[in-house]
């Protein structure tokens, strides 16, 4: 070993499914964020679990729980209001 970080394998929050790239015409993965770090869930849990996007993090302007991360900032996709995680809790 040379010391070096284990990269960490991409997975679904929810059952832990290491990603994969969905088919032609399938649902593809959904970005969220909680606590400020961007997580996916997989087609499969999106499909199963009604409530998947409960625990995600939401934007305090629009309510939307459609964030990304972008070099430390959470990003609402629904309106675009921007936060840095470090000096604000959520948007």
């Amino acid at each position: 070993m040379d010391g070096s970080p284990t990269p960490t394998v991409a997975s679904c929050r929810l059952c832990g499914r290491p990603t994969y790239d969905p088919g032609k015409g399938d649902l593809p993965w959904a970005r969220g964020v909680v606590d400020g770090r961007q997580v996916l869930v997989c087609p499969a849990c999106q499909i199963e679990r009604p409530d998947w996007t409960d625990g995600l993090d939401a934007c305090k302007q629009c309510g939307s729980t459609r964030l990304s991360v972008a070099l430390g900032e959470v990003i609402c996709r629904q309106c675009g209001a921007v936060a840095g995680w470090v000096e604000e809790s959520i948007l």
